[in-house]
C-alpha cells in the first residue's frame, strides 16, 4: 500500500516520541491525520513538545498535506515554523519526499511510513543553506483515537 492509502485507512490522533539521532534529546510528538475531501490524501497537523526547554516548549509545528496528484505522483506540501514559505516535496521512492524545482531556504527531505496499522514513523532530514540534508528528527507515534 502507498503511504496515502495507509494514512487514509488509519486517520486519527497519534502520540509518541520525537528523538534526535546520536543525542539524548527527546520530545513528545503529536500528529493528527485528517482525510481530505474526495480521498485524494490527508493533512497532518504535527507538533513536538519538550518540557526541558521552557523558553520553547513547542519545538516544532507544521501543517502538511500529503496527496496524490492527477498524474499519479504524490506530493507533500509543508507549512512550518522554520520558514516563511511552504516546502513542496515530491515522492521519489515509496514514503520518501524530496524537494521539487520550487526549492527551499534550506535542504530537506521527509520519510513517512506506516510500518504497521496505527503506527507512524516520520523522519525529518535537513541542513543549513548550502549543506546536505542529514537525519535530524525521528518521530515514532501510535494512534490513540
Amino acid at each position: 500500500m502507498a503511504i496515502v492509502d495507509d494514512l487514509l485507512a488509519h486517520p486519527g490522533v497519534y502520540l509518541g516520541l520525537d528523538s534526535v539521532p546520536d543525542s539524548d534529546l527527546r520530545g513528545v510528538a503529536r500528529i493528527v491525520v485528517t482525510p481530505l475531501p474526495g480521498g485524494a490524501g490527508v493533512t497532518l497537523d504535527y507538533e513536538v513538545f519538550n518540557a526541558t526547554m521552557p523558553e520553547r516548549i513547542r519545538g516544532h509545528i507544521e501543517h502538511t498535506l500529503v496527496a496524490r496528484t492527477h498524474d499519479g505522483g504524490t506530493v507533500m506540501v509543508i507549512g512550518h515554523d522554520h520558514a516563511a514559505s511552504v516546502a513542496i516535496l515530491r515522492e521519489t521512492d515509496p514514503g520518501t519526499f524530496e524537494l521539487g524545482a520550487e526549492g527551499s531556504p534550506f535542504p530537506m527531505k521527509v520519510e513517512l511510513s506506516m510500518p504497521e496499522p496505527g503506527r507512524i514513523r516520520h523522519s525529518w532530514w535537513y541542513g543549513r543553506p548550502g549543506d546536505e540534508a542529514i537525519l535530524r528528527d525521528v518521530a515514532e507515534l501510535d494512534r490513540i483515537s
